[in-house]
C-alpha cells in the first residue's frame, strides 16, 4: 500500500500549478482580501458569548473550503484511473480495499498539510482574537481530517456511478455548492431561514467549521457532540463509498 500512497502523492504533486491556481489561490483571496473587506461592512457578530469580527468568524472555517474542494478533486481521481485504464492494472496486483484506503490516506496527508499552512498564514489577521490552547492542534486536525475523509468519500461515490467526465464535474458541483452554502462558514447557521437552518444541522461542514473556530478562538462549544457527529458522518460516507467501489466495473 506504500507504493500506492506514494503514487497518489506523486500524482498530486505533479498537479501543483493547477492546485495552486484553482484551489489555494481562491482560498487565500477569501482570507486576505474578502474577509478584511467585510470587516468594514459587517458589524461584529455575537457568537459564543462574545463579539467576533467577521475575519475571526470566517477565516478559521474558510480553511475548510480548500479542504472540501481538494478532497473532492482527489476523490475524482478514482474516475480518472478507471478512464485511463490504470485502475484495472492496479487491481491486478492490489486489492480494492488497499486502493481505497491508499486514496483516503493520501488525501488526508495532503489536506492536513495544506490546512496547517493556511492556518499558520492566516493567524496574523486575527491574532488579537486568537486564544490557542493545548487542544488546538487536536481539534484543528480532527476537523480537517474528518472533513477530508467525508468529502473524498462523497467524491468516490460520484466517481463510482457516473460514466462521463462532464457528469462527474456536474455532480461534484451540484453536491459541493449547497454543502458550502448551507453551513456555518460564511455566516452563522442561525441567520439562515428556519428550514435551511435546520438542514444545516445535518451538514458535516457545519460541525467541522465550529470545531475549527473552537480551536482558534478558544470558544466554548459541545466538543464531544461535534467530534461524535463528524465520526458518524465519516463511518457512513466511507461505508457507502466502499460499497459502491466494490460494485464498480473497472473494465
Amino acid at each position: 500500500m506504500k507504493r500506492l500512497i506514494y503514487r497518489n502523492l506523486r500524482t498530486t504533486y505533479d498537479l501543483r500549478p493547477h492546485l495552486f491556481f484553482s484551489l489555494l489561490l481562491p482560498t487565500l483571496i477569501y482570507i486576505f482580501i474578502i474577509s478584511l473587506a467585510y470587516n468594514k461592512i459587517v458589524k461584529p457578530i455575537p457568537m459564543y458569548g462574545k463579539y467576533l469580527s467577521y475575519s475571526a468568524f470566517f477565516v478559521p472555517a474558510a480553511i475548510l473550503i480548500n479542504t472540501l474542494q481538494f478532497s473532492v478533486l482527489c476523490g475524482s481521481m478514482l474516475w480518472t484511473d478507471k478512464y485511463n485504464g490504470m485502475l484495472e492494472q492496479i487491481l491486478s496486483f492490489s486489492s480494492r480495499g488497499k486502493y481505497f484506503l491508499s486514496r483516503v490516506l493520501s488525501i488526508v496527508i495532503i489536506s492536513s498539510s495544506t490546512a496547517t499552512v493556511l492556518g499558520l498564514l492566516s493567524t496574523p489577521i486575527i491574532i488579537d482574537e486568537i486564544a490557542f490552547s493545548y487542544a488546538t492542534p487536536f481539534l484543528f486536525l480532527y476537523a480537517v481530517v474528518m472533513s477530508s475523509m467525508i468529502f473524498s468519500s462523497l467524491s468516490f461515490c460520484v466517481s463510482a456511478v457516473v460514466k462521463t467526465p462532464d457528469k462527474l464535474t456536474m455532480f461534484n458541483r451540484i453536491i459541493t455548492t449547497p454543502i458550502i452554502a448551507v453551513s456555518g462558514i460564511f455566516y452563522p447557521p442561525e441567520y439562515l431561514p428556519p428550514l435551511i437552518s435546520e438542514i444545516a444541522k445535518f451538514n458535516p461542514l457545519t460541525y467541522a467549521a465550529e470545531l475549527i473556530r473552537a480551536s482558534f478562538l478558544g470558544v466554548q462549544i459541545n466538543t464531544l457532540q461535534h467530534i461524535t457527529a463528524l465520526g458518524f458522518f465519516v463511518a457512513v460516507m466511507m461505508g457507502v463509498a466502499y460499497t459502491l467501489f466494490k460494485r464498480m466495473d473497472v473494465t
